[in-house]
């Protein structure tokens, strides 16, 4: 029997990163309004993204994203936390669609969505 997560049960983890410019920080903190206007049950900031796919891999949290501005992630963030990721199921993607790879994931991608499968 497949379940269904709602957002008003769900943790969603995020980064704001390095972006300061006004459009950047503006859709950083929109994305952030939008969730909890949407009744998502919480939000966590963790400061590590490898910190933050892990705890979404061992079912402490529901989802992480960034990119939403021009903060993408490192490789070096990525890299660790991606194999983690994969064995635990999750599924791994851009959070936006990229010209060339559409939503496929690699590790110099501009944006990111991790989220867990049950």
């Amino acid at each position: 029997e497949k379940s269904t997560k709602r957002l008003s049960n769900s943790v969603v983890c995020f980064e704001f990163g390095y972006a300061r410019t006004e459009q950047g920080v503006d859709n950083m903190v929109d994305a952030v309004r939008r969730l909890l206007k949407h009744g998502v049950r919480t939000t966590r900031t963790l400061g590590s993204g490898v910190l933050d796919i892990c705890y979404v891999a061992c079912g402490r949290m529901d989802v992480v994203y960034t990119g939403v501005a021009e903060e993408g992630w490192k490789p070096w963030d990525y890299c660790a936390g991606l194999v983690v990721a994969m064995e635990a199921g999750c599924t791994m993607g851009q959070l936006l669609k990229d010209k060339e790879e559409g939503y496929g994931f690699d590790m110099y991608s501009k944006s990111m969505i991790c989220g867990v499968n049950k």
